[in-house]
C-alpha cells in the first residue's frame, strides 16, 4: 500500500492542480460539442444562390452573368 509514500505538499498541489485541469479540459470539450450541435444548416454560398434561381427560373442567364460578375469584384 502507499500508506508510507507521502507525496508531500508539492505533490498533493501537483495533483490537485492537475485534476482541476482534467476537469476544465472536459467541460471545455463538452462546451464545443454542445455549440457545434446547436448550429443549424449552414448558410449556402451566394454563387449557389444564384444557380438556383436561375434553374427555378427566377433569373433569366443575363441577370445571372451581371449578378456572378458582381460577386467576382472586391468589395469596397
Amino acid at each position: 500500500m502507499w500508506w508510507d509514500h507521502d507525496l508531500g505538499w508539492a505533490g498533493s498541489l501537483a495533483m490537485t492542480i492537475a485534476i482541476a485541469g482534467f476537469w476544465v479540459a472536459v467541460a471545455l470539450v463538452i462546451l464545443v460539442a454542445l455549440r457545434a450541435g446547436s448550429r443549424g444548416p449552414l448558410e449556402p454560398e451566394a454563387r449557389e444562390i444564384l444557380e438556383r434561381r436561375l434553374a427555378r427560373g427566377e433569373i433569366d442567364v443575363e441577370q445571372y452573368q451581371e449578378r456572378l460578375e458582381a460577386l467576382s469584384q472586391p468589395s469596397r
